[in-house]
């Protein structure tokens, strides 16, 4: 009989398992519970063999026909077609995971070769290994990486979206490269248009969020190094990761090494007395009180070794995540009056506030560590010209002051003279 869908859905089990065949050494066997798969019969070495192609329905009928030809091709070139089964059930029991790549993808090259393994890492934990990470890599679909992005996407996270499908495109390559997958499933896939952010906090929006963040309901830790973001113009990483070290208190500097930094150049940050302020506040963290959840009789009530960083996190020796600083954020956006801003617009508005109050451009691109390589090793390198950046500092700072005391506002700005300082 010739096999149809029809013919072996009809199939129906029996107290022992059984075969049919259609004739060619093909078949397909039923068991007892009315379990299908396609069998196939064959002679080697003068015996009489037997292989399993694939259980029915997760095998097509057309995929089992070509099975048993390429079973026919191997037994006239010599080869055992159940043992050559055997080796490739072998070979895709003992595939990589997508986790498994993941894994070794961070190992063997995000950590050796990019800065921003650390945020490759999180973006795979967060987005890719919790719906495919128990599939096999080699069986990915370009389809699966798709449906993948569009929940990114539809949860309102565009940006995310096109970095996930960056890093996927990376991992696969890498997979490539190691014998992991015979292609990428990643390629060809759209990234979406990204409309660049020119959001700035107001002075208004500035007093709300600065008095909002006293009264939120966050941890001091948080609540420094948000405010730390603002008044340094640093990045939320570089400023949620910093350890005493880098802060020099006699001389007013963050000295920010070049490991922890976007471009991998180190930056000195001048620290004026607003600054320097929220540095002694955070002095009074370095001896970490645990929770009261955590105050047992078999537990001492405070960690007696100093924190080695600015803004502890409240595990015990780690700094605080940067997406700490983010969650709270968000948390609390209603509370502290800044509507669709991020903590990133912090940066963008030190930087436009510095324009108007006439930093010159060498020396914002200095405090920002945009400062192309030549200038940073001939000018900024090792502190030299401190000075400008310091008075550019300090007139950002005052100008903030006045702003979250109510007596000052964008328009009433006293200016720097402008100065050629390279």
């Amino acid at each position: 009989m010739a096999f149809t869908d029809r013919t072996i859905a009809a199939l129906k089990p029996k107290p022992k398992r059984y075969e049919v065949w259609e004739g060619g050494g093909f078949g397909v066997r039923v068991g007892t519970s009315g379990k299908r798969a396609f069998v196939g019969v064959y002679h080697f070495a003068g015996k009489a063999r037997r292989v399993t192609y694939g259980a029915y329905p997760e095998m097509s009928l057309a995929g089992a026909r070509v099975a048993h030809a390429k079973a026919k091709e191997a037994l006239k070139k010599g080869i055992d077609p159940g043992d050559a089964k055997v080796a490739e059930n072998t070979a895709t029991r003992e595939a990589e995971t997508v986790e498994e790549l993941a894994r070794e993808y961070i190992e063997r090259h995000a950590r050796r070769k990019k800065r921003s393994a650390p945020q490759d890492e999180r973006a795979l934990n967060r987005e890719v290994i919790p719906t495919l990470g128990a599939r096999k890599a080699q069986d990915i679909k370009r389809r699966d990486l798709i449906v993948l992005l569009d929940k990114i996407e539809a949860r309102g996270s565009p940006v995310m979206r096109n970095r996930t499908a960056s890093l996927l495109g990376k991992m696969f390559m890498f997979a490539i490269s190691r014998g992991i997958v015979d292609a990428s499933p990643a390629v060809g896939i759209e990234r979406l248009a990204e409309k660049p952010r020119d959001r700035v906090y107001t002075a208004d929006e500035i007093r709300a969020w600065w008095a909002g963040l006293d009264a939120a309901p966050i941890t001091p830790a948080v609540r420094l190094a948000l405010k730390f973001c603002l008044v340094t113009g640093q990045r939320r990483g570089e400023v949620a990761g910093i350890a005493w070290e880098e802060i020099d208190r006699e001389d007013a500097l963050w000295n920010l090494p070049g490991e922890r930094t976007k471009n991998g150049r180190p930056n000195i940050i001048p620290l004026p007395p607003l600054a320097m302020r929220l540095v002694e506040q955070a002095d009074e963290l370095r001896i970490r009180k645990p929770p009261e959840k955590l105050n047992r009789a078999d537990r001492p009530e405070y960690d007696p070794t100093p924190s080695q960083w600015l803004f502890p996190s409240h595990k015990i020796g780690a700094p605080l995540l940067p997406t700490a600083l983010t969650r709270a954020a968000n948390r609390h956006r209603e509370a502290l009056g800044i509507g669709d801003a991020t903590v990133h617009d912090l940066r963008r508005t030190f930087a436009t506030v510095h324009g108007e109050i006439g930093t010159s451009p060498e020396v914002l691109k200095a405090l920002l560590n945009h400062t192309p390589r030549e200038i940073t090793e001939r000018v900024y390198a090792l502190g030299a010209n401190i000075g400008p950046r310091r008075k550019a500092m300090e007139a950002w700072c005052n100008w903030l002051e006045q702003v979250i005391a109510g007596k000052s506002d964008a328009d009433n700005i006293v200016r720097l003279m402008e100065r050629r300082v390279i």
